[in-house]
């Protein structure tokens, strides 16, 4: 299995930034520096973008000019040790595609981020770079604790495993691969492009989605098996399906159609774990390689952290 790069993990006194990939800030998220209180606490220093606060037409965190440079003056800051998008939406693709991507091979940090960030894991794992899918300063809060030491957690070097309870739909086995994945919608997205995410036999895949209609997560779906994503992958993990629409039209949830596509696998597959568009939104090494061990008893996701 090929080697990846790991960047280092973060220690007290280091400093991360804090950047807007796609979408604009909300009027809320403007008002609330909880986020940046939040990696404080850690024993951490902050850099913000200079278009962290930009909004422009269409309802992205300025230009797509703008957003690569504000990435890129990060990869290349010494001092910053990993990279945060504040949010996701979308725009990613957009700032993808005007960014000088062997920037992320040259610099190798942390990235974090999930739901539209999915684009840069992608690319990242194109690179054979590790990252972190896992919270972002958007949806922290209140209720959101468990989330937030999750990701400090995977910062920090700290995930080891996680241990899942029994689901109906979980399917026994045991697979040793490499974690790949993200957010349907976005992986499905990528296909066809240089940076594909790497849905190949020594995957073990992850999904999620949010704010589907039910012909859209069908049709996602059907994408990913006819093209032998499902068949390749070693094993899979079933996340969060959040705030799907038309599920009384089909007269199932998302949760019974994905398992459509999932049980005539000869696999295992991990349903129930809590990564995703909901609290908590547990951390991954994405890039890494893990086990996942799949039991009557519940789930067991470990990361080879050698």
């Amino acid at each position: 299995m090929k080697q990846y790069i790991r960047p280092a993990y973060l220690k007290p006194g280091d400093t991360v930034a804090v950047v807007a990939m796609a979408s604009a800030l909300s009027e809320k998220s403007r008002q609330t520096l909880y986020w940046k209180a939040m990696l404080e606490s850690w024993g951490l220093r902050v850099k913000t973008g200079r278009h962290l606060y930009d909004s422009i037409p269409g309802e992205f965190a300025g230009s797509d000019a703008d957003r690569a440079a504000d990435l890129t003056e990060m990869l290349l800051d010494p001092e910053v040790k990993a990279i945060i998008s504040f949010r996701g939406g979308y725009g990613s693709m957009r700032t993808v595609r005007a960014l000088d991507q062997r920037l992320f091979t040259a610099h190798p940090k942390w990235l974090v981020g999930f739901s539209d960030i999915t684009v840069f894991h992608a690319v990242l794992q194109s690179l054979g770079i590790e990252s972190i899918l896992g919270a972002m300063p958007s949806t922290v809060g209140e209720d959101s604790a468990v989330s937030e030491e999750s990701l400090r957690k995977a910062l920090f070097g700290e995930i080891r495993s996680y241990r899942t309870s029994p689901h109906p739909f979980s399917k026994p086995g045991q697979a040793r691969g490499r974690l790949v994945g993200g957010n349907l919608s976005l992986i499905v997205s990528c296909l066809g492009t240089p940076w594909a995410h790497r849905l190949e036999e020594d995957s073990i895949l992850f999904i999620e989605d949010v704010d589907e209609r039910m012909y859209n997560l069908d049709r996602m779906l059907l994408t990913l098996q006819q093209g032998g994503a499902f068949d390749r992958a070693r094993g899979i993990v079933i996340g969060q399906f959040t705030d799907t629409s038309g599920e009384d039209e089909w007269q199932r949830t998302a949760i019974d159609l994905v398992n459509e596509y999932m049980a005539p696998l000869d696999k295992p597959v991990l349903f129930g774990f809590d990564c995703g568009h909901e609290h908590p939104n547990y951390s991954l090494y994405l890039g890494r390689e893990v086990t996942l061990d799949v039991t009557p008893d519940g789930g067991l996701l470990a990361f080879d952290n050698g």
